[in-house]
């Protein structure tokens, strides 16, 4: 009798374990291409990134859940011994909320003050993910130094409203993040 009990228990928590993670494949973020250039003393960033909610998400959103996603930029020296060496890490927050009267979806970012409006979901993540010449003022250009450029993308949990964070903790679906990508920075 134990035995069954056990092989069942087995059984259902595999069927949660494949369900949860098809459910945070199927809501990844994918960066396809970052790149940093200079003009002057300015390096200006320019990314592609792929979002796609998770149901979780997308209900959340739909039920006048404002969404927050941080792009992370980081700008690291490699070394032989201990651990890299982080000269700049910036973060720009982008919002996604729906005007549920108005039927359109507002992305924002309020770092600068940039405000869209979209009439599908789709075409408001499409333009959330074109990063087209924005400014990286906080990164100087140095010297002499070997540094690789690391962005990733994520969606900011710690900004859902306080009764939600709990369940978004334990919840798979909630968890929407992007692989890092990196490439050298050429001075």
């Amino acid at each position: 009798m134990a035995a069954r009990y056990a092989s069942l228990l087995i059984i259902i928590a595999a069927l949660f374990v494949s369900t949860s993670c098809l459910a945070v494949k199927n809501s990844a973020i994918t960066i396809k291409n970052a790149s940093l250039s200079q003009q002057e003393q300015t390096y200006f960033l320019n990314a592609l990134i792929k979002y796609h909610l998770s149901d979780e998400a997308t209900e959340a959103l739909h039920n006048g859940v404002t969404l927050t996603f941080n792009v992370e930029l980081s700008i690291v020296e490699p070394r032989d011994w201990l651990w890299k060496k982080h000269h700049n890490k910036i973060i720009l927050p982008y919002q996604i909320k729906f005007h549920t009267l108005a039927g359109t979806y507002q992305i924002s970012n309020n770092t600068y003050r940039i405000q869209r409006n979209f009439s599908s979901l789709n075409t408001a993540l499409h333009a959330m993910g074109v990063l087209n010449d924005i400014p990286m003022r906080a990164i100087s250009p140095s010297k002499n130094i070997k540094r690789i450029d690391s962005i990733k993308a994520y969606l900011n949990i710690e900004a859902l409203p306080l009764p939600m964070r709990p369940m978004a903790y334990i919840t798979p679906g909630w968890y929407l993040q992007s692989n890092v990508y990196e490439w050298p920075l050429n001075p």
